[in-house]
């Protein structure tokens, strides 16, 4: 092959538009709990959905001798629902299933509400009604055998035996609610799945742990936690992009127009769109050329991270005709690899969905690279009209796609009517019509939510409520209102002060320091933007207050942080401690309870992408052997009032229990100095806060065992009667068909 060899001449893709699948994503298993099952799904038409959940014991009886095969089994469960119209051929649905007694099924409308049992393997089926076509009043109503989801290889169900000499196996979708007083609890949790990312989807090692482990729920997980980036909005293929444009215009039914952009989605080039986003969004995304604009195509987008049925027979480069070079066709049929790789494991990824309650919170990419980085930025891309409508889209996506389902009761009537009667106006919008729709969403700040697991567990906005302190410095993550979010969070939840909590925050809350420093650097001397310096240690202020609000308000005995983001897993164990300026301290700590708080941070990212920039942060990292595993364990002191810089302790300092007990009875500290063994005295006010962190080694060896830096899913598993012990395993498939590797941590947590 030449350097100017013709590519794909007249190539577009063969995606039939014209012949949408009814279930254009789903079922997703979402928000379940004992008094409630949510079940997601997305469709072409119009459609009633009827679900319906099953004990699996009672299935069982029809492989038995006892049952002919006509047999019906009556629900414990029932649910119905209207789905709601977003575009001409798009409607999504969120049916609760609520639990019944099973003999007067027949007459739901009178009966009498029950709690689902607990730790019992559960089934359900769903049912979609819709006319025909448009102008028949015939009527059609598939289950999902029906669609084909029960058989084959796209089956969104595992093999079930219930005995040894089972003639058939039970084929239908399976979940259990765990009680919540068990001592046995499994976790799946990861983020930053973009499509055309290096490397396989390790999304779909899960759908290997389900099928290992269907019946034992000692062994099952319990909920999937995806923790940021589902989609990438702004890093989109060169070769999808003409193809999510004509697939969002199709479901839409209409072109969306986008404020300042003077021509349509379908006339802008591949590439065009990043000078664009500079121009009039005022994005400062590096990755942008093909950014998602308008809703149809952020929908589009997640129809395509769901479902093989909605992807594109081939590709289209957008060269059609043009004499293009080596290197470029080099890297587009990369481009393709890699998405060939993300379609393949997408029935696998769609049965996992179909088969673990899952829960979502978006971080910056579902949006933009960048998302809210800076007040600079946020006031920048608000005050322009181009980006306040991008912004707007995503969130409006965002939730029809993901947060709907993390807690239907979160979102009113008021606020699905905003969305649907906007979209439903099919583009003719006036100027007041858009503004409303915008303002509501960009001033909506009630994605928080919690997950009915125990222990009690919260998903954290680091996104939309955020405090800036200057104009271009890195923001707290979180401002007040986000912290009274999480107090009434935990008062649903009845939590007790002293229990351990799980709090899931997009961003590591205690990241890699080494690396976070770095990366510290490296944007003082270029551009924040560049280096995406948002981590919570970046705002010092921030984050001490955060970890502060959380010691006097929940005073947890143990609080895990699950996060992802950063492209690298790792396990950290930390203690924050609050010091205080009582001169009888023990009098303070019994009336105010204890102001420690032991701290684990589990983080696992990505599961299928990379980026320069981790990579260039990872190699200067770990090129410096002595200092990477000097690294491993840090102890810092700071104080409240930021007179004085916090102060990384070094030598024997970084003993924590030592350090603490002198800075109580001593304000004078003794700094060692490395090299020529010369003693400093510093004079320094008593600290008001002492922080402690380890980077804790996986199994495995060499440097690999402290940063997993491939692909990766991560399982988190807590167990032990008298004393909790959490394994954390970050699990990595680096070649289809090979072996999943297991880098494990475990941890003693004490009782709780």
């Amino acid at each position: 092959m030449n350097n100017n060899t013709l590519l794909f001449s007249d190539s577009t893709e063969r995606g039939n538009l014209s012949q949408l699948p009814i279930l254009l994503a789903g079922p997703i298993l979402r928000r379940v709990e004992p008094n409630q099952v949510c079940i997601w799904i997305a469709s072409s038409k119009a459609v009633s959905i009827g679900a319906e959940v099953f004990r699996l014991a009672d299935l069982n009886k029809i492989n038995t001798t006892q049952c002919e095969d006509n047999v019906r089994i009556k629900p414990i469960g029932l649910g119905t629902t209207e789905s709601i119209r977003l575009g001409e051929q798009l409607y999504i649905g969120l049916v609760i299933v609520c639990p019944i007694q099973p003999d007067i099924v027949n007459n739901s409308s009178n009966a009498i509400k029950i709690s689902f049992p607990t730790d019992e393997l559960l089934a359900y089926d769903i049912e979609v009604t819709y006319y025909v076509s448009n102008s028949s009043h015939q009527k059609e109503s598939k289950r999902l055998k029906d669609f084909g989801l029960l058989s084959g290889k796209n089956t969104i169900a595992y093999k079930v035996h219930a005995y040894s000499n089972d003639k058939k196996d039970i084929i239908l979708p399976t979940f259990f609610i765990r009680e919540r007083n068990n001592t046995t609890l499994n976790i799946l949790y990861g983020s930053c799945r973009k499509l055309h990312g290096k490397g396989e989807d390790c999304l779909a090692i899960a759908d290997e742990i389900i099928s290992a482990s269907v019946k034992d729920l000692n062994k099952r997980p319990c909920a999937l936690f995806l923790t940021g980036d589902q989609i990438y909005a702004d890093d989109v293929a060169d070769v999808l992009i003409k193809y999510l444009t004509r697939f969002g215009n199709h479901l839409l039914g209409w072109e969306e127009q986008i404020n300042e952009v003077g021509k349509t989605l379908t006339d802008l080039h591949i590439g065009e769109r990043q000078q664009l986003l500079q121009e009039y969004a005022k994005f400062t995304s590096e990755n942008a050329g093909n950014h998602l604009f308008s809703f149809g195509e952020f929908a589009a987008m997640y129809l395509m991270a769901w479902n093989i049925e909605n992807w594109p027979e081939n590709y289209t480069t957008g060269f059609e005709k043009k004499i293009v070079s080596q290197k470029e066709q080099k890297r587009l049929y990369m481009q393709i690899q890699q998405l060939e790789q993300a379609r393949k494991v997408l029935p696998a990824i769609r049965r996992v969905l179909a088969n673990v309650p899952t829960y979502m919170i978006c971080d910056d990419h579902e949006i933009t690279d960048d998302w809210n980085i800076t007040k600079e930025w946020f006031e920048g891309v608000k005050a322009s009209k181009c980006g306040r409508q991008i912004v707007a889209n995503g969130l409006a996506a965002y939730w029809a796609f993901q947060a709907w389902g993390n807690n239907p009761n979160l979102y009113n009537e008021d606020f699905i009517h905003i969305i649907t009667d906007y979209l439903g106006k099919g583009g003719n919008v006036t100027t007041n019509d858009r503004k409303y729709f915008e303002d509501y969403l960009w001033n909506f700040h009630g994605w928080t939510f919690d997950v009915p697991i125990d222990p009690p567990t919260i998903f954290l906005d680091c996104r939309t409520q955020r405090l800036y302190d200057s104009l271009q410095g890195p923001p707290q993550l979180i401002n007040e209102e986000e912290l009274w979010s999480v107090l009434r969070a935990v008062e649903r939840l009845n939590y007790k002060k002293g229990y351990p909590i799980i709090l899931v925050s997009p961003t590591p809350v205690f990241g890699f320091d080494l690396t976070e420093k770095l990366q510290e650097y490296l944007a003082s001397k270029s551009s924040v933007y560049r280096w995406d310096l948002e981590t919570w240690a970046a705002n010092e202020r921030g984050f001490i207050r955060f970890l502060s609000f959380l010691v006097h308000n929940l005073r947890p005995s143990h609080c895990i942080f699950l996060s992802g983001d950063v492209h690298y897993g790792f396990t950290i164990s930390a203690i924050f401690t609050l010091l205080s300026q009582s001169k009888d301290r023990e009098e303070e700590e019994k009336e105010n309870g204890n102001l420690s708080m032991n701290i684990t941070q589990l983080n696992s990212s990505a599961l299928k992408t990379t980026s320069l920039t981790k990579e260039v942060l990872l190699n200067e990292v770990l090129g410096h052997l002595r200092q990477f595993f000097e690294s491993r364990h840090s102890v810092r002191i700071g104080w409240n009032d930021m007179s004085s810089k916090s102060k990384k302790l070094k030598g024997k300092d970084r003993d924590l229990y030592t350090t603490m007990d002198r800075l109580r009875h001593n304000a004078n500290l003794v700094d060692e100095k490395e090299g020529g063994g010369r003693r400093l005295q510093l004079q320094l006010p008593i600290p008001d806060w002492i922080e402690s962190r380890s980077i804790l080694k996986a199994s495995g060896s060499g440097v690999s065992s402290l940063i997993i830096a491939d692909n990766n899913l991560g399982l988190v598993s807590v167990y032990g009667d008298r004393y909790k012990i959490l394994s954390h395993k970050l699990l990595v498939r680096k070649e289809k068909e090979s072996p999943i590797k297991v880098h494990e941590t475990i941890i003693e947590l004490g009782s709780w």
